[in-house]
């Protein structure tokens, strides 16, 4: 009897494979000879499965992207009922830094689909960033004393309250420097320098006007947003 191929769990081999290259070497490592020998297949094996690097590499990112929701995911949306609103979405925001290997990783993994999406921009801009600015737009609306938006989709469009988009705006700009600062230039920013400066940004945010006098916002810890849905 021929040998049965699982052809779903062959392509998720050569997903893990690939992601193995990709954080030891980025994208460019990304190549047909690379990933087969990482996998332990021929380039032929590999070349049924994928006809050319382009496919390949389409593959991968969108497996890289999979592998960061499963990652991901389950923590930014872990309940978060303890502390003051700027420290349970100051837990969110850290998700998104490298301070421990882990997310090192991670960011590994979110460089290379960036890389990607610069090399091959989507229509309708980059599903990265947008979702992204979602999330920060979420965390800034709740600082300001809005309720979450009730459909993740709303997250995705401008908020009506101009300060949001400020300063969901300042707080993507400063994670995006943060993480890059961390990565880049070790032992200059330490974790623990990174969750103050991150909590100090979170407490200039100002209340919105005519917010009821100590009403808290609901962090967002709970809304599937963007890339993470």
């Amino acid at each position: 009897m021929p040998r049965l191929v699982d052809h779903d769990q062959r392509r998720a081999e050569l997903g893990e494979a690939a992601i193995r290259v990709i954080l030891r070497e980025g994208l460019a490592g990304v190549t047909v000879r690379g990933v087969a020998a990482e996998a332990g297949w021929s380039t032929g094996s590999l070349r049924h499965y994928f006809g050319n690097q382009h496919e390949l590499q389409a593959y991968v990112v969108q497996a890289t992207t999979d592998t960061l929701r499963r990652r991901v995911l389950p923590r930014v949306q872990r309940p978060r009922t303890q502390g003051s609103v700027v420290e349970q979405i100051a837990t969110i925001v850290e998700e998104m830094l490298p301070l421990d290997a882990e997310r090192r990783e991670e960011y590994a993994l979110w460089s290379a689909v960036v890389e990607w999406e610069r090399q091959h921009p989507p229509e309708g801009g980059s599903v990265t960033w947008n979702d992204q600015r979602a999330l920060h737009r979420q965390c800034i609306a709740s600082l300001r004393g809005y309720e979450p938006a009730r459909e993740p989709s709303q997250a995705t469009l401008p908020h009506p309250d101009a300060q949001v988009e400020l300063w969901a705006a300042l707080l993507h700009t400063f994670v995006d420097g943060l993480a890059a600062q961390i990565m880049n230039t070790p032992g200059e920013v330490s974790a623990d320098t990174a969750a103050q400066l991150l909590r100090s940004l979170l407490e200039a945010v100002p209340r919105a006007e005519g917010a009821a006098q100590g009403a808290q916002g609901t962090a967002p810890e709970q809304q599937p947003i963007g890339q993470w849905r």
